[in-house]
C-alpha cells in the first residue's frame, strides 16, 4: 500500500524561502518538524522543490532575452562598466554574478573598451610588432 502524500502546499513559501537562504533540505525538514509538528524526509523536500520548479541557480545565460537586451542597452547606450552594470541589474532583480555578466557580454559580442590612451598604446605596440616580409623577388609585403 503506497504511503499517504504529505500536503506541503501550506508551507510552500516558507520552504522555498528557507531553501533560497541556503538552508539544506535536512534542516528544512527539521524546521518543519519543530515549528509545525510535521515529519517530512529530506528527499520529500527535494522532490517538492523540483516539482515546484525551484532551483538554486538562476538560468540567466540560456534564454532570458530581456536580460540580454538590458545588458546591450546598459553597455552601448549608457556606456556603463561591468561593475556599474552588475549593480544596476541586481537592483532590477536579476540574479546575476559578475562572472556571468562578463561571459554574457562577450557572448553578445560586447567587448570591453579600453581607455583611449591605453588603446593608442596597444595599437602602437601592435604596429611595432609587425615586421615586413620580403618576397622571393625582393618586394616588401
Amino acid at each position: 500500500m503506497p504511503r499517504q502524500q504529505i500536503n506541503l502546499e501550506p508551507y510552500r513559501e516558507e520552504i522555498i524561502a528557507l531553501f533560497h537562504h541556503g538552508i539544506s533540505s535536512d534542516s528544512i525538514s527539521r524546521a518543519l518538524e519543530n515549528c509545525h509538528n510535521i515529519q517530512v524526509k529530506e528527499r520529500t523536500i527535494q522532490s517538492r522543490l523540483r516539482k515546484w520548479g525551484v532551483r538554486k541557480r538562476h538560468r540567466t545565460t540560456t534564454g532570458d532575452e530581456a536580460l540580454h537586451a538590458r545588458i546591450k542597452m546598459l553597455f552601448m547606450q549608457d556606456r556603463l562598466t561591468d561593475k556599474a552594470m552588475l549593480n544596476m541589474l541586481q537592483q532590477e532583480g536579476y540574479g546575476i554574478s559578475e562572472r556571468t555578466l562578463r561571459r554574457l557580454r562577450c557572448k553578445l559580442g560586447l567587448h570591453a573598451r579600453g581607455s583611449e590612451p591605453e588603446h593608442q598604446e596597444q595599437m602602437q605596440m601592435q604596429k611595432q610588432m609587425i615586421v615586413p616580409h620580403t618576397r622571393a623577388d625582393g618586394q616588401l609585403v
